[in-house]
């Protein structure tokens, strides 16, 4: 008994792990695709949409994102969901 309740406790702490690991992602407008990073680390791979719908869901205040630099946006995976509809 006491096993299953510590395999469970260690499932939903890994669970939330994960979440919070995923949540974390950042993503890019445009540039080349990441391997390493989740969706590549661009937006437009994140919603399977263009470059330029993508600029537009910024640009009408859509999806909540940050500017580094001149053209260069920055949108985190929490304002992906939110766009979304899911919780985030």
């Amino acid at each position: 008994m006491t096993a299953r309740i510590l395999e469970n406790e260690q499932r939903v702490r890994l669970s939330a792990e994960a979440e919070q690991l995923a949540l974390s992602a950042i993503y890019r407008l445009h540039g080349k695709a990441d391997p390493s990073r989740l969706y590549g680390g661009l937006l437009t791979l994140r919603l399977a949409c263009s470059e330029r719908t993508a600029y537009q869901l910024l640009r009408d205040g859509h999806i909540h994102f940050t500017c580094v630099g001149a053209k260069n946006y920055r949108i985190t995976e929490a304002a992906v969901r939110r766009y979304l509809g899911d919780a985030a």
